[in-house]
């Protein structure tokens, strides 16, 4: 995004003032949504809170004012990369083809960003390529709205107190089975969280965080793994997500974390399949606890077992 906002503070200097145009790249400048990035204390993960359907709506209405004026393909371009950021491949794929044939000589489609390379328009159609492959080939299921079953749930009975996940009835049905099979089996039960980012997330599900051996904490698992379940739940502050090892696509097993912030940069990287109703609260304050060179907390917080429960 901030190659994005230089290329257009540079394009809107070397207009005058007064051209309905320059003013036009002024208030495009301004409606660009601005990237609230938080750390996690030596976490290095950001947190990115942007209302992308709001800026869509904006940068969508600057493109209709801009249409046949100099300001254009900047609106076009940059309503684009809002309909990525947001999910919408296919529109900002159209977006970017429509652009890349109506303005083909445009410094955005003909001047590479370095030697050899390629435009910014050329990289933006190439991202929406691979975007629409990878979706492709990993079944990602369209959701209007996460779903939360309000029939069965989870109760997770910590040391520091107990928290309920609702899961999911329209995504990763395949993870949420897997982990009602395993906490019914207690394969949870009397394991520690072994991993913390203040304020940012909470790690927990692995057996071997039973031992005391904290070198071998968040490595454990099941004999089996699943398959990632990819879908458009994002992963907002309270999200329950499996967790999988980098660089291992298929290594979803037990471990899972719980989300204390909005980390939309795990979408499509990790499997959300439930999310906190009740106790968020309590696992806020866990993350917050003192932490050892192993980034867990100092004093154990164990999950001595899991309730399910069903409502009839």
């Amino acid at each position: 995004m901030q190659r994005f906002i230089l290329a257009l503070v540079i394009a809107s200097a070397v207009m005058p003032a007064q051209d309905p145009a320059a003013k036009l790249m002024i208030e495009l400048e301004t409606a660009l949504p601005r990237q609230q990035n938080t750390q996690g204390a030596g976490q290095g993960m950001p947190n990115f809170n942007v209302d992308w359907d709001k800026a869509i709506a904006k940068l969508g209405d600057l493109a209709t004012r801009a249409a046949g004026t100099r300001a254009e393909p900047w609106a076009l371009f940059h309503l684009g990369n809002a309909l990525y950021a947001g999910g919408h491949i296919e529109e900002a794929a159209g977006t970017f083809r429509d652009l890349s044939e109506r303005y083909a000589a445009h410094p955005i489609n003909t001047v590479a960003l370095e030697k050899g390379g390629k435009s910014r328009l050329a990289r933006a159609l190439d991202d929406c390529v691979q975007e629409l492959s990878f979706r492709a080939q990993h079944k990602v299921t369209d959701l209007a709205k996460a779903d939360v079953d309000a029939v069965t749930t989870a109760t997770l009975h910590f040391s520091a107190g107990d928290v309920t996940f609702g899961f999911y009835k329209n995504a990763a049905p395949e993870h949420v089975k897997n982990f009602l099979e395993l906490a019914k089996s207690s394969f949870y039960d009397r394991t520690r969280v072994h991993h913390v980012a203040p304020g940012q997330w909470i790690k927990l599900g692995d057996p071997n965080s039973r031992d005391k051996y904290m070198d071998e904490w968040g490595k454990g698992g099941p004999a089996h793994s699943l398959d990632n379940e990819f879908s458009r739940a994002t992963h907002k502050r309270g999200t329950v997500s499996m967790w999988r090892g980098s660089g291992r696509p298929k290594s979803h097993g037990s471990q899972f974390m719980v989300l204390l912030a909005d980390q939309p940069h795990l979408d499509f990287v990790q499997t959300p399949f439930a999310e906190v109703i009740v106790g968020l609260d309590i696992l806020e304050q866990v993350s917050r606890k003192t932490r050892n060179q192993y980034e867990c907390p100092a004093d154990d917080v164990w999950l001595n077992g899991i309730t399910i429960n069903v409502t009839k």
